[in-house]
């Protein structure tokens, strides 16, 4: 991690819109540049009523409250006059323009010219040099720390951190207080090694880590930069800082209510997906599964001629049992492999009465007695025909 440079800049904070008083018609507006290591801090002031106009202008430098400097020259009609303070050293200033009565302008700018100083240190896990200021933080290459004049650099604030419930372990060098100025490097065993085996502390949050949530429960997941998965307590996500979390919103695990399966579903509302074994389960941090009796797509079904039940749907496949259909709702199962209608038949068409009989049962489901072989409607076919 690297700030962007920033020798000789200024930064303006504080930005108030600037006042127009509404009697005098008097605008001001503050800037501030550098020069040399020092700053000059520019009011600008615009009278346009027809009247000369007493204006003062007060500089604090510190912004405590006590004016230091600044003018207090009258203004002839239309007149705009560029006030500059300049060789002033690094800091905030209150700058505050009255006409009158009138606040014109109240702003704050803070003056940043002062080449930063800068402090050199090394990380016991690579042997990185770093140029640290306070805008920069730089990893330097060999010929940088020449021109530098090698100078000697101090063993850098390095932690080593992982979850309480992973071994990958993470080096957090603090050269600031903010997040934007901690350097972050997920070291390997030989870096861990180098450094002395350290051992490192458990830590809330990690740099790298994903935080996300599955469609199909309320937990929240967080991934580390090993690749490890973890479903967070509420304590561990409060440890975090509340991190913020993606929400999967199509996507997660899901088991029938009589069935132990568990189905991993990249389109939930489709149910499309497939099983997963115990090894995909405790990868993901074993996710609580959303539980239904059914889902979308699913379908329970028999063959032609045979009575078992099937269910085909995201987590299994394979014949059900009464129970299991009961759980369901009992839903009428589509039949498949339904033969096609055959071709007109009668009882001289069979060499014996039970070929007829089993012509007969085999087409009834789905067309009744197609051939008329049942002239009395007992269910025993060509019961008359001699054969």
């Amino acid at each position: 991690m690297a700030l962007a440079a920033a020798s000789a800049t200024l930064v303006t904070l504080l930005v108030a819109t600037p006042a127009t008083a509404a009697d005098a018609n008097v605008t001001a507006d503050v800037s501030t540049s550098c020069e040399g290591g020092t700053g000059t801090v520019s009011v600008s002031v615009q009278n346009d009523v027809d009247a000369v106009r007493r204006i003062d202008i007060a500089i604090d430098r510190g912004n405590d409250g006590e004016a230091d400097f600044g003018d207090g020259p009258e203004f002839r009609p239309g007149e705009n006059i560029n006030f500059d303070y300049s060789g002033q050293p690094d800091g905030r200033y209150g700058v505050s323009v009255r006409a009158g009565d009138v606040v014109v302008l109240q702003r704050a700018v803070d003056i940043r010219c002062a080449t930063p100083t800068a402090k050199y240190f090394v990380t016991a896990y690579d042997g990185t040099v770093w140029r640290v200021t306070d805008t920069e933080i730089r990893a330097l290459g060999y010929e940088e720390w020449k021109s530098a004049g090698f100078p000697s650099p101090a063993p850098a604030p390095t932690d080593y951190v992982k979850y309480p419930w992973s071994t990958t372990v993470s080096a957090v060098t603090f050269f600031g207080q903010s997040r934007e100025r901690w350097v972050w490097r997920h070291v390997s065993f030989a870096e861990w090694t180098r450094a002395g085996q350290p051992y490192p502390r458990n830590a809330g949050w990690i740099e790298g880590s994903t935080y996300y949530q599955w469609a199909t429960s309320s937990q929240i997941f967080v991934q580390d930069v090993g690749g490890v998965r973890h479903a967070l307590t509420y304590a561990e996500w409060r440890d975090s800082g509340f991190e913020p979390f993606q929400r999967r919103s199509n996507e997660g695990f899901v088991k029938l209510s009589w069935d132990d399966s568990i189905a991993f579903l990249t389109d939930v509302q489709r149910g499309q997906g497939g099983p997963i074994g115990f090894d995909r389960w405790r990868s993901e941090g074993y996710p609580q599964p959303s539980v239904a009796a059914r889902f979308p797509g699913d379908q329970v079904w028999r063959t032609y001629g045979s009575p078992d039940i099937w269910y085909e749907g995201p987590t299994t496949f394979r014949r059900i049992n009464g129970a299991e259909w009961a759980a369901m709702g009992r839903p009428a199962p589509t039949v498949r492999n339904i033969p096609p209608r055959p071709a007109d038949k009668n009882c001289s068409s069979y060499g014996s009465q039970a070929q007829a009989q089993a012509d007969f049962a085999y087409y009834y489901e789905a067309y009744g007695d197609v051939f008329g072989l049942d002239a009395d409607r007992d269910g025993v076919a060509c019961e008359n025909h001699r054969y």
